[in-house]
């Protein structure tokens, strides 16, 4: 029997070229510490967790004109920081852990497109959202109608500086073969992201995971007590880049060493 070409998302779905700008995002991206063997178990082979055993958790949503194809959206997403993959911010005076994408969740079908085709993240519908009181911030993921997701916080509009550097990420594209059993496409794919940000003073109070019973999301909720290593609130603007192919797992399905 002849094999079926892969023909991508479906065609009534349209996403733009890559690479993408997002501008200002005012974004709450919250460092903690998880469970280790949970973080060994989802990342894939030759990639090591680093050892704070950090997931890095980014909430937040853009209008139509801060992006360059995209239009509007709202995102949440975790990702496990990794050994041996450090980018470099502030005149490359400071290292930051490169970051595998575990889980992504976004408003919007262009974007889920865009990430799964143009970068194997593993993209699925939810939408972030938020409700204040003075400076007390709730930060809710849903995904189908119930809250999974919601962090306290206080923030405020107290600049305390400004960054600018590179982000390291990774995802594990897979494209099974179309009869199943076997993947047809296994490859690490590694995104180089250029970023600024204006950074203000904020400060988290919980953060809690209220995924249905089995989720394996639930396995990457924060230790107890809640132990947060790195806070950044601010307008942060970024590219959405083209991704790069650092291992194919279906010419060396067990690399040697970390990659």
């Amino acid at each position: 029997m002849s094999k079926v070409p892969y023909r991508g998302m479906p065609p009534t779905i349209w996403a733009p070229e890559t690479p993408q700008l997002i501008r200002d995002a005012r974004m709450l991206i919250i460092g903690y510490e998880a469970d280790r063997a949970a973080l060994e178990e989802i990342l894939p082979t030759g990639l090591t967790p680093h050892a704070n055993n950090t997931v890095q958790m980014n909430m937040y949503e853009i209008e139509p004109d801060q992006s360059s194809g995209f239009g509007g959206f709202s995102l949440t997403y975790l990702t496990v920081e990794i050994e041996g993959h450090d980018s470099l911010a502030a005149d490359g005076n400071m290292a930051i852990p490169g970051r595998y994408f575990a889980y992504y969740w976004n408003s919007s079908p262009r974007v889920i497109s865009y990430a799964r085709e143009g970068a194997g993240i593993p993209a699925m519908p939810g939408v972030r959202s938020t409700t204040s009181d003075g400076n007390k911030l709730t930060s809710t993921l849903s995904v189908d109608g119930s809250p999974v997701i919601e962090v306290q916080a206080n923030v405020t509009d107290t600049h305390v500086g400004n960054l600018g550097g590179h982000l390291n990420y990774y995802s594990h594209r897979q494209i099974p073969e179309p009869f199943g059993g076997y993947a047809a496409l296994s490859q690490l794919i590694e995104l180089p992201l250029p970023f600024t940000v204006k950074l203000f003073d904020a400060s988290v109070d919980d953060i809690q995971f209220t995924f249905p019973e089995g989720h394996p999301a639930a396995r990457l909720a924060p230790t107890s007590p809640l132990n947060v290593t790195s806070l950044l609130y601010g307008d942060v603007t970024f590219t959405y880049s083209m991704g790069r192919v650092i291992h194919d797992y279906l010419e060396d399905p067990e690399p040697g060493g970390r990659l």
